[in-house]
C-alpha cells in the first residue's frame, strides 16, 4: 500500500521535472526532450535553446555543446593539423601540407599548412576556376556575372569603384578606405595575408582564407561597401551593378544600352562622339560612343595579363 502511494506522490513530480531546464552554469541552458524541435543537431540555426535538441544550448543563434572548446565556424578557429567540420562544427584533426599534392583526395592545402575538405566552387586564385569563370572573393564566378569595365561598377552606392581583375573594386589613398580583410595596394583596395588564426583577428571576426572577416551569421548584416556572403562572413562587394535600367534613366541625349547610359553618333564618325566626351571617342559600328579600351580591350581576366599584372578596366597594368 505505501509502494502505491508512492509512486502516486512520484507521477507529478517526474512529470513536472521532465519539463525543466537544467542549467549549465555558463549561462547557457540544456533542454530536456519535451517534442519536437525545428532543429536537430549541432551547428542549426536558433532562436533560444528551445530549438535545439537535449544536452545543446542556443548561441549566437546556433545550436552548440556547452562550454565545447572545440566548437568552430571557419578553419581559422582551429588549431594548425585541424580543419573545421560543417555540419558539426567541430574541429577535426588532419594532416600538415606544403602543397595540394601532400593531401588526400578530396583535400587541399591551406593557408594555414592543413589538408582541409575542397569546397566545390571555392578558389584561390584563377587556375582553380575553369574556362568561362573567374575567381573573385574566393568563389569561381560565372564571367557574365563579373565587371570587365569600369563603368559596369558605376552603378553601386560608392562613387570610387574601378572594375580590377573581373571585381567592382574600391579605389583608395590609404588602408582606411578599404573594407575588411583589404588593404590598400597600389591604388586600390586589394585581399591581404594578415592572420594564420582567429586569434590574430579582433572580437567578431574569423580567419576566414587568412583575412580577418566579420561574422555576419544570423544578423546578415555588414557594414560599408561590404555583403553578408555565403558563408555568412561580410565580405567587400564586388558585384557590377547597372546604371540605369531605362532610357529615363539617362540624359535627354543618351539611351540605356545594358546598364550604361550611352551616347547616340548618327553621323557615324569618331568627331562627333569627341564633341560630347573625350573619354567616349569612337563611334562603333552601332553608332555609339565607346571608350577606346572598350571597343579593342587588352584583356578579359586576370590571366590574360600574366604575372604580376593585373585586368584594371579592360587594359593589363602592373600590381
Amino acid at each position: 500500500m505505501k509502494t502505491f502511494r508512492g509512486l502516486l506522490l512520484a507521477l507529478p513530480l517526474a512529470v513536472l521535472l521532465g519539463g525543466c531546464p537544467i542549467y549549465t552554469g555558463d549561462g547557457g541552458t540544456v533542454v530536456p526532450d519535451s517534442g519536437p524541435r525545428p532543429c536537430v543537431g549541432a551547428g542549426c540555426i536558433c532562436d533560444s535553446s528551445l530549438d535545439c535538441e537535449p544536452g545543446l544550448v542556443c548561441t549566437d543563434n546556433r545550436c552548440v555543446v556547452p562550454d565545447r572548446v572545440d566548437a568552430c565556424r571557419t578553419h581559422g578557429d582551429c588549431a594548425v593539423g585541424a580543419f573545421c567540420e560543417d555540419t558539426r562544427r567541430e574541429c577535426v584533426d588532419s594532416a600538415t601540407c606544403t602543397t595540394d599534392e601532400t593531401c588526400a583526395g578530396g583535400f587541399i592545402c591551406d593557408f594555414r599548412g592543413t589538408c582541409v575538405p575542397q569546397d566545390p566552387g571555392q578558389c584561390r586564385d584563377q587556375s582553380d576556376c575553369g574556362t568561362g569563370t573567374t575567381c573573385v572573393e574566393g568563389r569561381c564566378r560565372t564571367d557574365a556575372d563579373t565587371c570587365q569595365f569600369n563603368y559596369e561598377c558605376s552603378g553601386t552606392a560608392s562613387s570610387s569603384l574601378a572594375c580590377v581583375d573581373n571585381g567592382c573594386t574600391a579605389i583608395c589613398g590609404g588602408d582606411g578606405d578599404c573594407a575588411a580583410g583589404q588593404t590598400c595596394q597600389s591604388g586600390f583596395c586589394r585581399a591581404t595575408a594578415e592572420c594564420t588564426s582567429s586569434s590574430d583577428c579582433i572580437s567578431g571576426e574569423h580567419c576566414v582564407d587568412a583575412r580577418c572577416l566579420p561574422d555576419c551569421e544570423g544578423s546578415g548584416a555588414c557594414v560599408g561597401n561590404e555583403y553578408c556572403a555565403t558563408d555568412s562572413f561580410c565580405r567587400p562587394a564586388w558585384q557590377p551593378t547597372p546604371f540605369c535600367s531605362s532610357d529615363m534613366d539617362c540624359a535627354a541625349t543618351s539611351v540605356c544600352i545594358d546598364g550604361a547610359c550611352r551616347t547616340p553618333c548618327p553621323t557615324g564618325t569618331d568627331e562627333e562622339c569627341r564633341r560630347f566626351d573625350v573619354q567616349l571617342p569612337v563611334c562603333a559600328s552601332d553608332n555609339l560612343c565607346y571608350s577606346t579600351n572598350e571597343t579593342m580591350p587588352e584583356c578579359a581576366d586576370s590571366a590574360d595579363c600574366g604575372d604580376a599584372r593585373s585586368c584594371v578596366d579592360g587594359i593589363c597594368r602592373n600590381e
